[in-house]
């Protein structure tokens, strides 16, 4: 069993290899990872492919293959199960997409969870794994992110460039949603650089466009376009999760995009969006994010179990941060934040309070694997800058 060092600050090269050895043992004998919510183990893909990704980096890092092996193993079990028209399911259903009858096909459209948002995080890890295999297999997940973007994420493209999340639970969604449209464009804008193929890049520059159209010049931050439970557009992006997805789509799609003038734009919302008076940089309270000050509304999801939900995505937020630093402007407003966050994550007992390293089955552990799945990559971001990113580009 790893050994946890609570009381020690460490390097952040440690605090990698800490995080990259606590995921292997969260493993369990299903070949699932322990994830759970409410204390009830989850079969969710989006539970565990943060962790996977950076598992990926962490063994490029580290020069561990181990990892990058264990990592790959989810790769090709997600890939396994896609479904004959490209579409995944969200939950990991443990039976091949080609074994199924069409009878189950058909009741996964009418009752299933075949959404936009939580597939897009997957897939972008499915992408980001193109680096660590060659030949036939690469293509093979290559083909498989296509006929995802192709055959299924197309429908769900409205005129204005945003996208829906799908089918939720039987149900479809109509209207804009922004975690949709985060992790969509990720994804989108992965691939367009790893093929070359441009017209996908354009794609996440016009869902990007919209979201950052679509900005509350009172707060300075993105407005939140949800579907949940009906449609409704809020003033702000008030929670950890919202906010990491929305920036990842930002962050890169500025990366991917060859338009001078997108690029600029998109830079300076995501300017805006640290440094206005409402902005995140004022959800700083000096140790970590603090947007239970701004919340006056208690039915938010933040209470309760899902504050640990919102809170694993907290821990990934220093990544894009530090692609800002490195790629837009290196402010040192945002540096002083970012020294700070990291000595957060490089202490293991207050990287727990984060969920980081917690105890899964325990409910104030709920998401510790994707606590420190999300914490990885920021701490990869930092042991080697360009890591998480540049890589991709062609």
């Amino acid at each position: 069993m790893v050994k946890i060092p609570y009381g020690e600050t460490l390097e952040s090269r440690d605090s990698l290899k800490l995080y990259c050895d606590w995921l292997m043992e969260q493993r369990n004998d299903t070949g699932f990872f322990n994830v759970f919510e409410a204390e009830e183990q989850m079969y969710e893909w989006y539970m565990v492919m943060y962790p996977v990704r950076a598992l990926l980096i962490g063994g490029k890092i580290l020069d561990n293959k181990e990892y990058i092996d264990a990592a790959l193993y989810y790769i090709d079990l997600y890939i396994d199960e896609q479904l004959p028209n490209g579409a995944f399911t969200s939950n990991c259903r443990r039976k091949k997409g080609s074994d199924l009858t069409q009878r189950e096909i058909d009741d996964i459209f009418r009752y299933g969870k075949v959404n936009v948002a939580d597939n897009g995080s997957n897939v972008a890890a499915m992408l980001q794994a193109c680096e660590f295999v060659e030949g036939e297999r690469r293509e093979k997940y290559l083909n498989s992110a296509k006929r995802w973007f192709d055959g299924w994420v197309s429908i769900w493209k409205l005129d204005t460039g945003a996208y829906t999340n799908g089918l939720w639970e039987g149900h479809k969604r109509n209207t804009a949603y922004s975690c949709a449209i985060g992790t969509v464009t990720v994804a989108l804008s992965m691939y367009g650089m790893i093929t070359g193929d441009y017209a996908y890049v354009e794609k996440a520059e016009e869902a990007i466009k919209f979201q950052c159209d679509g900005w509350s010049d009172e707060f300075g931050t993105p407005k939140f376009f949800n579907s949940y439970p009906d449609e409704h557009v809020m003033d702000w992006t008030n929670d950890y999760s919202h906010t990491f997805y929305i920036m990842e789509g930002m962050v890169w799609t500025h990366m991917a995009t060859k338009n001078a003038e997108l690029k600029k734009y998109f830079a300076s919302r995501i300017k805006e969006w640290l440094f206005s008076d409402h902005g995140l940089l004022s959800q700083w309270d000096g140790n970590w994010f603090n947007y239970l000050v701004y919340c006056e509304d208690t039915n938010q999801s933040r209470y309760g179990c899902r504050l640990g939900w919102e809170m694993a995505k907290s821990n990934g937020i220093p990544s894009l941060w530090m692609y800002y630093l490195n790629n837009i402007e290196d402010d040192p407003r945002l540096r002083a934040v970012v020294k700070k966050a990291y000595t957060h994550l490089n202490n293991p007992l207050d990287a727990r309070m984060s969920g980081i390293m917690s105890d899964p089955n325990r409910s104030y552990g709920s998401f510790a694997v994707q606590s420190t799945g999300f914490g990885g990559l920021s701490l990869a971001e930092k042991v080697l800058p360009g890591s998480v990113y540049e890589f991709f580009k062609s």
